[in-house]
């Protein structure tokens, strides 16, 4: 079987794994080429259908695995809200239509609350679930608390190992509030292991890295967590006016207009 369409099929078919079907399709080509020119045919339409709706379910599962929370994309965030989310737009955009997951990159959303560092990580994380990569959203408070329970069950190890499994963590408010020294050892391990893995974390944070020594308790630990989380990833600063605040202050001033 040379001829390109059925190089074609057996390439869908055993794309699907299903080998019974491209065994019995090279024998009935070996005998009869014509009727197994045909069945080539039906066989593609059928495995390119297969194909498409075992790739749409398997989207679908990875977004409900992710525990995004809320579904959050691109194409919804205003870049133009501020001078900063303006000047960001042209490399988030580069980074989120390259795989830079494959490519082993992280991002690191850096500034004031409300200004869409957690919107800007999940879409992120939802569009590398559109290219199948294993993703976890998870708030930071979340992240501590599943590996001090771990450790206290003596089940950390199998605990890292899970949260270094995704093909890309995404790690919400790091450094929101101030970490036991226990704590601060724990984060380090699961970064360390990802870092050593070469799989890419998101991480967002209203804290600039200046004062990560306060929050991981010491110098060399906030050290070491920024290195590895930074050396390869894009560092995006967001600074202004909350978009919450601002799109409150719109509301109250429509009410107000209303009620004259």
């Amino acid at each position: 079987m040379t001829d390109l369409p059925f190089a074609n099929v057996v390439t869908a078919l055993r794309k699907l794994r299903l080998p019974a079907f491209v065994e019995a399709l090279e024998h009935i080509y070996e005998d009869d080429p014509e009727r197994a020119a045909i069945l080539a045919e039906d066989l593609a339409r059928m495995a390119e259908h297969e194909i498409v709706i075992r790739t749409s379910n398997s989207i679908q599962r990875r977004i409900k695995n992710a525990q995004f929370v809320r579904i959050q994309t691109v194409d919804k965030f205003d870049f133009n809200y501020c001078p900063s989310t303006r000047k960001i737009r042209k490399r988030y955009m580069k980074m989120i239509h390259a795989d830079h997951v494959s490519q082993g990159v992280g991002g690191i959303f850096v500034g004031n609350s409300g200004l869409g560092k957690t919107h800007l990580a999940r879409a992120l994380g939802y569009a590398a679930c559109q290219r199948q990569h294993r993703v976890l959203f998870l708030p930071c408070s979340t992240l501590l608390n599943r590996l001090v329970t771990a450790e206290a069950t003596k089940n950390l190890g199998c605990e890292i190992k899970k949260l270094e499994a995704p093909a890309l963590l995404i790690i919400d408010e790091v450094a929101y509030l101030t970490m036991s020294h226990d704590e601060a050892n724990l984060f380090y391990q699961v970064v360390s292991r990802r870092h050593d893995k070469c799989r890419p974390t998101v991480a967002t944070t209203n804290s600039p890295f200046s004062e990560w020594n306060q929050v991981f308790h010491g110098n060399a630990i906030a050290h070491a967590i920024i290195d590895r989380l930074t050396e390869k990833a894009e560092i995006f600063y967001l600074e202004g006016k909350s978009y919450r605040e601002t799109h409150r202050k719109g509301i109250e001033s429509a009410i107000n207009n209303d009620v004259r």
